[in-house]
């Protein structure tokens, strides 16, 4: 660096250094408090029953074990409640995200005939609802979906939030791009499949993961519509398994298993609660680095003008 530029760098205070140290001690212990817990959750999961017997909270475990693993695995059910959950989230995510795409080019233009009644009856539903009870009758009653995975896909396919961020980014896209294509004779299922929709890939990616990670953690829907256990999402068996402490059957039956010299052995309960925990959290772990580089982007643009 040259003397000039030394010269030109401004001199701060013995308050402003102990205040940017404040801060950055209480952000530092911020983050310990937010990831400690999490921490602690993965080392439970392979901790084993004598260990987390002598101290409930433990940074390392001595003797790491996949008992808790092992025992989630040895029945079918945390497998099957992926598959169904991998089922909901995808589909959901690709109705949800596709219809409110299309609603949000149909209401782009002000021109459009009914615009203003249609953009009044959104924001309305956005704002007020009937109540669980009505919602609980129509998706039982009306729409025959008690005990069926479409009723944990369709109902919220659109959500008013969602439409409003991508009318909002539609809004800002060049009126001639939509005039060119038109004159080139392009209908508006091609304008919207090979001309908006890859011009607006990062809002989409956003609204995706926003959608995704709502139906990966929802269970109370699957818990109002739901009977066939066979059917249940890996969230709904996690919470019964945690909050009522009610081990499900195709568990129960693997009670009293014995190693290879014959000894029982004594599983940690706690640790097979942790790693489901774990088990529900790794995927979108690995899901998010793959659309980060879109989510920034997609949160901000379309912000300023409605």
């Amino acid at each position: 660096m040259s003397k000039k530029n030394q010269g030109n760098r401004i001199k701060r205070s013995t308050g402003e250094k102990v205040f940017d140290s404040l801060n950055v001690i209480f952000f530092i212990l911020c983050g310990l408090l937010m990831v400690l817990p999490f921490w602690n959750v993965i080392v439970l999961s392979f901790t084993s029953l004598g260990e987390f017997m002598s101290s409930p909270f433990i940074l390392f475990p001595k003797e790491p074990t996949l008992q808790a693993y092992q025992y989630v695995f040895a029945t079918p059910l945390i497998p099957r409640a992926y598959l169904m959950t991998i089922i909901i989230t995808v589909s959901a995510t690709i109705i949800s995200v596709l219809v409110t795409s299309m609603l949000a080019y149909g209401l782009m233009r002000p021109s459009l005939h009914g615009h203003k009644f249609f953009m009044i009856f959104l924001l309305i539903t956005m704002f007020f609802s009937g109540g669980m009870i009505p919602r609980y009758f129509v998706i039982k009653d009306t729409l025959g979906l008690d005990n069926s995975l479409w009723a944990l896909i369709l109902p919220g396919s659109v959500s008013v939030f969602n439409f409003i961020i991508i009318r909002s980014f539609y809004r800002q896209l060049p009126a001639a791009l939509e005039e060119s294509a038109r004159i080139d004779g392009a209908n508006d299922l091609t304008i919207l499949f090979r001309i908006i929709y890859p011009l607006s890939i990062p809002t989409l990616a956003t609204i995706a993961l926003f959608v995704a990670v709502s139906h990966w953690n929802a269970w109370f829907n699957a818990n109002l519509f739901i009977r066939d256990a066979k059917l249940y999402p890996l969230q709904l068996v996690i919470r019964n398994f945690i909050y009522r402490s009610n081990k499900p059957a195709e568990m129960q039956a693997f009670e009293g298993l014995r190693d290879a010299s014959g000894r029982l052995i004594s599983l940690n309960e706690e640790a097979v609660k942790m790693a489901t925990v774990v088990l529900s959290v790794v995927p979108l772990l690995a899901i998010y680095p793959f659309i980060q580089k879109y989510f920034e982007k997609g949160v901000t643009i379309g912000a300023v003008k409605g």
